[in-house]
């Protein structure tokens, strides 16, 4: 057994011929750089947003703590540190939430920050998990966030300014009872209320981090006229935003995710995304869920594709199953749509997984890239059936008539029972691989066709009315695994794994 590095520093074990991580022999070479040490700058600002909770706008002020360097040298990454953000809901807010039943709340909230120098700007996302607090009758609520975020690299000297744009409040309410509420989730965005600074922190950079000047005593060497007249030119590339280190543990508002510990080449991981249905012209969130993941054997082939020149491919086959309370399907999750294109309809949308999941990685390191195609059954249920607010009896079996299924690129392979999604690996100029790959996450995308459902109603048969609305072709999927945790592997140098084998990498969904 051996260890190496692979793509972002993270380390992967190696077993004989079969890898623990899928693309531990093609892209063991990166290595992680250093991390600024932190100084006495501590930095506290209160931010207004308006959010739109379905009830209509809501005022919800923010206040966001944290550490950063006093100063740092370019190349160097500044690590924001003791972060914290409290979130204050209004009495108006509450009450949409207790309307649901809710007793409790935790929440996942992601703040979208601008990372700013010399012109030139990226974004990083903090994700932060603020653990469930009891819901007042009335009065305000108050939520605490904490977790670790992106690192910032700056290219040049100048200062580095954070600011704070876009937030969102991912809510998972509980009953007094302890069950979920119905819907299981309330997913909010907010931009900033007009008015007051949405800056968070100003790093000034520079290549002596001391910020002392140059001596003036006798003997000392002092810069020339010409040279001081002719500073180098900034590069004006945007800074470096990176993951940030994994935390002990995952954020409330997820499901539980315990990996195989008894299998060595187990990973659990945690995915969401959107599913967008073309006849409603909008997309339904796919709450994080967990999937459960064993690597099969690698096979690794040296192919010559003309006379002494070779590709090098790394296949592998894996299987792999969704997680949710010991079920083989995602959480329960919100979704809207238009009934006869105007009548607004609500209900709790379930994918479950009939059949087996396989992964088929084919990783090129000649050519620079790789594709892993995932193709699982999956049937939508729906259930909590409102239309325009009034409750609509679905009964307990109403679902599709078969899994939604894609065209799939293989034709031998197109029997209609199963999802595509393909994640995609490519190698830039600067010889770092980006994109997906099973050892460490990434977007995936596929197109999906609905079936017609069936079973839906109680007395009367409403199948029809959903088939009508929302089955049909050329659906959009875009899913985004976390990094795995490698739960068969008894220790864990990556800190990819809580002590109990959870992922501790949660992943936004994309669209």
């Amino acid at each position: 057994m051996t260890r190496t590095r692979g793509p972002g520093g993270r380390w992967q074990t190696v077993r004989g011929r079969g890898a623990v991580a899928a693309a531990t022999v093609v892209l063991a070479t990166i290595v992680p750089g250093a991390t600024a040490a932190l100084g006495d700058q501590q930095v506290s600002t209160d931010l207004a947003y308006t959010c739109a909770f379905p009830g209509g706008a809501r005022p919800v002020s923010v206040r966001v703590a944290a550490k950063f360097p006093e100063r740092a040298a370019p190349g160097v990454a500044i690590r924001p540190a003791d972060v914290a953000t409290r979130v204050t809901l209004p009495a108006s807010a509450v009450a949409e939430l207790t309307a649901l039943h809710a007793a409790t709340t935790g929440a996942s909230i992601r703040l979208t920050t601008r990372v700013a120098q010399n012109g030139a700007d990226a974004t990083a996302l903090w994700q932060l998990s603020a653990p469930s607090v009891p819901l007042p009758p009335a009065g305000d609520a108050v939520l605490t966030a904490t977790g670790e975020v992106p690192t910032i690299t700056a290219n040049d000297p100048g200062d580095l300014m954070v600011t704070a744009t876009a937030l969102t409040l991912d809510f998972q309410p509980v009953t007094v009872e302890g069950r979920a509420t119905q819907p299981a989730t309330l997913s909010v965005s907010c931009t900033r209320t007009p008015g007051g600074s949405d800056q968070l922190a100003k790093v000034p950079v520079s290549n002596g981090t001391s910020g002392s000047t140059p001596s003036s005593a006798p003997g000392a060497s002092m810069p020339s006229p010409t040279a001081a007249a002719t500073p180098p030119r900034p590069s004006l590339a945007a800074p470096k935003v990176a993951a940030p280190t994994a935390g002990s543990a995952p954020p409330a508002a997820v499901p539980p995710c315990h990996g195989d510990t008894a299998q060595p080449l187990a990973l659990a991981a945690y995915v969401t995304g959107y599913s967008n249905v073309t006849k409603l012209n909008g997309a339904s969130l796919i709450p994080v869920y967990c999937a459960q993941i064993v690597q099969g054997p690698n096979q690794l082939k040296r192919i010559e594709v003309r006379p002494g020149v070779f590709e090098l491919h790394l296949l592998q086959k894996s299987q792999g199953r969704l997680d949710y309370q010991g079920r083989a399907q995602t959480p329960p999750a919100p979704a809207t749509f238009l009934t006869f294109g105007f009548m607004p309809t609500t209900a709790t949308m379930t994918l479950e997984q009939t059949g087996p999941m396989s992964i088929d990685s084919d990783l090129n390191n000649t050519a620079g890239h790789g594709e892993t195609y995932i193709r699982v059954p999956l049937t939508l249920r729906l259930s909590d059936v409102k239309v325009n607010g009034t409750p609509m009896d679905v009964g307990n079996n109403c679902r599709t008539t078969g899994p939604i299924y894609s065209q799939d690129p293989d034709p031998s392979n197109n029997t209609k029972d199963h999802m595509v999604l393909l994640g995609q690996l490519k190698k830039g100029k600067d010889t770092v691989w980006r994109g997906y790959s099973l050892s460490r996450g990434g977007p995936l995308d596929g197109e999906v066709t609905i079936p017609p459902f069936t079973g839906c109603g109680v007395g009367e048969d409403l199948s029809p009315l959903f088939t009508a609305s929302v089955s049909g072709p050329a659906n959009t999927v875009k899913q985004n695994q976390g990094a795995p945790c490698a739960s068969g592997i008894p220790d864990d140098p990556a800190k990819l794994c809580t002590p109990d084998k959870q992922p501790t990498t949660i992943p936004p969904p994309l669209r």
